[in-house]
């Protein structure tokens, strides 16, 4: 159930769900940035269409008379289903945890009954934001990962039968940066094909990745002319109205960023920790991948309904908490758990970045 039964007055219940949303996780770069499609579902699987639309092809030339009109190759349709997959977290709270307890208020029993309940809930829901967190980033790059040793869960270029696209960053003092990345830019374009326009193409990169890229001699040129006030000269520069170098603060750290056209190169604030203590880079050092805004259904989550009659027939939501309610006069058990579809319908699109320094 979302409630638990208040011990001290039974006749009142704590809300586990409305805590549950209230609460401000420490993990959610990608999760908390309304970059996926999100919806909750009645069903345990989902069943999705790839259109796969070839590529423009010209043909010969027909006469004005005769019936020699081309047939234009149609596009390839396919369904896809897929199943959910599950994060399921257990904790409590003992009747030890209050014994001896002292809060500021008068009332200091009840409260430290509900704080005890809100302070477990908040360590369950750190958690299991740190594991959804891993799992939409790496669904972001086509292969959604699990969080205990980073093994594919979820495939989505075996599911569409496509393969992942590279492409290299020639970021050496003597190398063009300017064509390597109007590369990368025209790349996305070129796989995003009659899908519409492309928005902002965010590229999450090492801290290696990002300073041989801020730090190329055709930029430091650029901004040294601007800060000299020699307007013409830096007109004359490839990187006009490129931003180099900004550090932004987010709710979960400190990251970089560069703006080239609709490129933006940022460094990931955060690490993760697997469950022995690993600690976990969300991207190699001369490493990044494509993060593409801006083309609708690129990136879904669908919530299947959690496994209890309670939830029977109703759409799944992203989280559920659930208690037992008071256990042998003794403790209060808690579940915090998701069952989520995360996929890209065009995992395609997610290209694994190397940048080379020399």
């Amino acid at each position: 159930m979302a409630q638990v039964r208040n011990p001290i007055n039974p006749n009142t219940t704590i809300d586990l769900g409305l805590t549950l949303d209230q609460l401000t996780p420490s993990y959610g770069y990608i999760d908390n940035s309304g970059l996926f499609d999100e919806q909750g579902i009645l069903s345990l699987s989902h069943a999705y269409k790839i259109v796969d639309e070839p590529n423009a092809k010209m043909t010969r030339l027909t006469s004005r008379t005769e019936r020699d009109a081309v047939a234009v190759e149609g596009a390839k349709e396919k369904f896809i289903t897929m199943s959910g997959i599950t994060t399921k977290l257990t904790g409590g709270v003992h009747v030890e945890d209050l014994i001896g307890v002292i809060t500021d208020t008068i009332d200091f029993q009840s409260d430290s009954v509900q704080e005890a309940i809100v302070k477990e809930l908040t360590r369950l829901s750190n958690v299991g934001a740190d594991n959804m967190e891993y799992l939409k980033l790496t669904t972001t790059q086509g292969k959604t990962r699990d969080p205990k040793d980073g093994s594919v869960a979820i495939d989505a270029f075996a599911n569409t039968g496509t393969a992942q696209t590279t492409l290299t960053i020639n970021a050496s003092p003597t190398a063009d940066i300017v064509s390597n990345l109007t590369a990368l830019s025209n790349k996305v374009a070129e796989l995003n094909g009659y899908n519409g326009n492309v928005g902002l193409i965010e590229v999450v990169v090492g801290e290696g990745a990002f300073n041989a890229i801020v730090n190329h001699p055709d930029l430091s040129t650029m901004y040294q002319l601007a800060y000299q006030g020699r307007g013409a000269e830096a007109l004359r520069q490839p990187m006009l109205n490129g931003q180099r170098n900004v550090p932004v603060a987010t709710a979960y750290g400190l990251r970089r960023e560069f703006s080239y056209g609709n490129l933006l190169f940022v460094t990931y604030p955060q690490k993760f920790y697997r469950w022995n203590g690993e600690a976990v880079d969300a991207v190699g050092n001369l490493k990044g991948w494509t993060i593409v805004h801006g083309v609708s259904d690129l990136y879904i989550a669908k919530y299947t309904p959690a496994p209890y009659f309670n939830t029977y027939n109703v759409a799944g939501r992203k989280w559920t908490a659930r208690s037992t309610g008071i256990v042998d006069d003794t403790h209060i058990d808690m579940t915090l758990e998701t069952h989520p579809i995360l996929f890209m319908k065009r995992p395609e699109m997610a290209i694994d970045i190397t940048v080379t320094t020399a």
